[in-house]
């Protein structure tokens, strides 16, 4: 038997202990490469803008590094349609993420009202829903049975609220949202609401567009970008997609802060989506951020015709 203070272990123990406290400090998002495709992990006004109804599943598992088990893995399922009203739309999203010890779940319903505006469409949207953190450190197999670290499960219930703006048109898009307005505070291994005023601070603000640079019937580029802040940091993506044979086949790339490199690829076949990205380092040999993620998208086309840049113009 491996002993659980063994090199590895200890890492894998060492990293959980860590995020769990980014976690007391800041409640984040599960963290996507295809975010672009799926707008509602981001943004509650997204919520009936494609104007059909569509499902999604994200599937994101990392690699720590070799002989470390317990790397992140996240599953999220999501969906939004718009309703009878057209200009209003219902969007839920549902996820588990799981990095060693370490435990996250949640779901959100939101609710968007669309108008038209210009050329396109503004859509103001607000959320309401939960997240729950768990830390499982009750092993079985320990040197000392009796440590009180890892005696029970650490589990907090923390509701929540979000809203954002979403402004798009065929040929360009800008967004802004506050995904989790409620800033929490760990006491006593639970969690609390800061009350003060200092406190309120948006703890998780996003600011994000692109637009949509056809070079001819076949071929288009979607550069994009996102900025967030969180946890009193903030986070910078530059994204660029090309869209080839009408949007059948899609490849890009992204790099985020923090010195990490993610390509992109997306096949269309009629109403089905099917999205892959990889994640990995650069500048950093020795990091450990690696990851795959796949994404499957599937377009109910039973409404009306859809005003999205994402989408063919």
């Amino acid at each position: 038997m491996d002993m659980w203070y063994s090199g590895d272990r200890k890492i894998l123990i060492i990293l959980c202990l860590l995020l769990w406290g980014i976690a007391c400090r800041a409640q984040y998002h599960p963290q996507y490469s295809q975010y672009m495709f799926s707008g509602l992990a981001i943004n509650p006004a997204y919520a009936g803008s494609l104007e059909v109804l569509n499902l999604i599943a994200i599937s994101r598992t990392s690699q720590w590094g070799k002989g470390i088990d317990g790397a992140p893995v996240t599953q999220t399922f999501a969906g939004d349609f718009p309703l009878r009203d057209p200009q209003l739309g219902l969007g839920l999203t549902i996820f588990n993420d799981k990095a060693g010890y370490i435990g996250q779940s949640g779901a959100y319903l939101a609710y968007a009202f669309r108008v038209k505006a210009g050329k396109g469409k503004l859509s103001l949207g607000m959320q309401a829903g939960f997240d729950s953190h768990r830390l499982d450190m009750s092993l079985d197999d320990l040197i000392d049975p009796d440590d009180p670290l890892f005696l029970k499960t650490q589990l907090s219930f923390m509701p929540n609220v979000g809203a954002g703006a979403y402004y798009y048109t065929p040929k360009y898009f800008v967004g802004l949202s506050f995904p989790k307005i409620l800033a929490y505070k760990a006491n006593a291994n639970q969690y609390q609401v800061k009350n003060s005023k200092q406190d309120l601070r948006f703890p998780n603000t996003m600011l994000y567009g692109g637009f949509v640079y056809p070079l001819n019937k076949k071929f288009k580029i979607k550069p994009s970008t996102l900025l967030q802040y969180a946890g009193k940091q903030i986070f910078a993506d530059l994204n660029c997609n090309a869209g080839l044979f009408g949007d059948k086949f899609e490849l890009g790339v992204s790099w985020r802060m923090k010195h990490t490199l993610a390509v992109l690829a997306q096949f269309r076949i009629q109403s089905l989506c099917i999205g892959y990205a990889y994640d990995f380092p650069i500048g950093k040999p020795n990091a450990i951020n690696t990851s795959h993620e796949i994404m499957l998208r599937y377009d109910f086309k039973i409404v009306v015709k859809a005003i999205h840049p994402l989408l063919s113009i």
